[in-house]
């Protein structure tokens, strides 16, 4: 409820409140519920006063100080509050529809589940604000400073954010669809499933930033900086990432279907289990690469690459060449593309029994009898590990076959292991009496 001598001293004018709030510092500032629309605020003292429910519209609040106020679900819609300092608000569940922010100084404020659509935000101060689930939608936040703000399943759809700061914030499911980020700083911060689908990053920095899961499909990345990123099961379908840089990067198990990676800076990068299917990686560097099962197909392109060596197998193993002192040869760089085409590894941890993997061979290749399935080869690795390279050719159901296979080895196993048992029984007792 609206305090009586407050808002006697605000309808007095900016210039007696001010100087009342001086004299009155200990006074309780409660204007919750008040209707302020449409008044001229030029540099009003409402700091710390609680304005919940307050109704704001097209008021003009430029270089005003509201520092700590608590306007929480009010409505501030085509307020103007240019240069003000809101730092430590509480603007939780405000409606902030076309609201004029330029230059204002948000710094720790709460602002989590407002709506801010359509607001001009630029060169707005948000750093280390909450604003979780807020709604950016079509805003101007052109060189807006995120720096270490919650932003978690914000949505800022078709947004402008040239420029923008969101280093080392956590973007959390945030929804990106579309957005300018061009030159957009996201270096270690946390983008896990956020969706940032045709989205312009076009020279974005995005250096150790977490994008799992992330969508980027359909997204501008040329020239962006992905160094050190970690890209797992993130989704690049159709993304451009021409001349991007992508050095130390994690794509394991990520989908670059018809991506675009043409001079793209790949040095030392995880491509373990990545679906690129279509992919150019032409004139890429692809020196120190991870290529374990790689799943690529006769459409993938590797034109013109730099690859002094590659690795087959996480951590620096299976090095090609393995003589460290030698350079890969184009001849051996194609022969291990053209081995990678329909392959895929399957990995047994214990000793194998070879009759059973044969006979769950056999059972796959009477179910998917319209594909052609190959055991390549098989290889020990150490402390009794095997690993079986299996190609399929075509590829569209290799996951599936790849699946029954290991549920067929294991059913076989398991039938085998109870079968033997009882004769397994029966000896240990005939061993027994015999002893007795």
């Amino acid at each position: 409820m609206v305090d009586q001598k407050c808002f006697a001293a605000l309808k007095r004018g900016v210039g007696y409140w001010n100087k009342w709030r001086a004299n009155h510092f200990h006074h309780p500032y409660d204007l919750r519920g008040i209707n302020l629309s449409n008044r001229v605020l030029l540099g009003i003292n409402l700091a710390g006063v609680n304005l919940a429910g307050a109704t704001l519209v097209k008021s003009n609040l430029c270089g005003a100080n509201l520092d700590g106020v608590d306007l929480t679900g009010a409505n501030l819609t085509e307020a103007n509050l240019s240069g003000a300092s809101i730092s430590g608000g509480n603007l939780t569940g405000a409606i902030l529809i076309r609201v004029n922010y330029r230059g204002a100084e948000l710094i720790g404020a709460n602002l989590s589940l407002a709506n801010l659509a359509g607001a001009d935000l630029r060169v707005v101060n948000f750093s280390a604000a909450e604003l979780s689930g807020a709604n950016f939608s079509q805003a101007n936040l052109s060189g807006v400073n995120f720096l270490g703000a919650n932003l978690t399943q914000a949505n800022f759809q078709l947004a402008e954010l040239d420029g923008a700061n969101f280093n080392q914030a956590n973007l959390t499911q945030a929804n990106l669809t579309r957005a300018n980020l061009t030159r957009a700083q996201f270096e270690q911060g946390n983008l896990t499933e956020a969706n940032l689908s045709q989205g312009i990053l076009q020279q974005a920095n995005l250096f150790q930033a977490d994008l799992t899961e992330a969508n980027l499909a359909q997204a501008n990345l040329r020239e962006a900086n992905l160094s050190q990123a970690e890209l797992t099961a993130a989704y690049l379908a159709n993304a451009s990432l021409v001349a991007a840089c992508l050095k130390k990067a994690n794509l394991t198990q990520a989908d670059l279907t018809q991506a675009d990676l043409t001079k793209a800076n790949l040095t030392e990068a995880n491509l373990r289990q990545a679906k690129a299917w279509k992919t150019k990686f032409n004139q890429c560097h692809l020196t120190g690469v991870c290529l374990e099962n790689l799943r690529i197909n006769l459409q993938t392109s590797f034109e013109q690459v730099i690859c002094k060596h590659l690795y087959l197998a996480p951590n620096r193993r299976n090095r090609i060449p393995y003589d460290r002192k030698q350079r890969l040869s184009l001849k051996e760089f194609k022969s291990t593309i053209q081995n990678l085409i329909g392959t895929v590894e399957v990995r047994f941890e214990h000793k194998i029994d070879w009759t059973l993997l044969l006979q769950a061979y056999q059972e796959v290749n009477l179910k998917y009898q319209s594909q052609t399935i190959t055991l390549s080869s098989i290889e020990v690795q150490t402390n009794s590990q095997f690993t079986l390279k299996v190609k399929v050719i075509p590829q569209q159901e290799i996951n599936a076959i790849i699946k029954y296979f290991q549920h067929q080895y294991k059913l076989l196993l398991l039938a085998n292991s109870k079968l033997s048992y009882p004769a397994k029984a029966n000896q240990e007792s005939s061993n027994s009496y015999r002893q007795n």
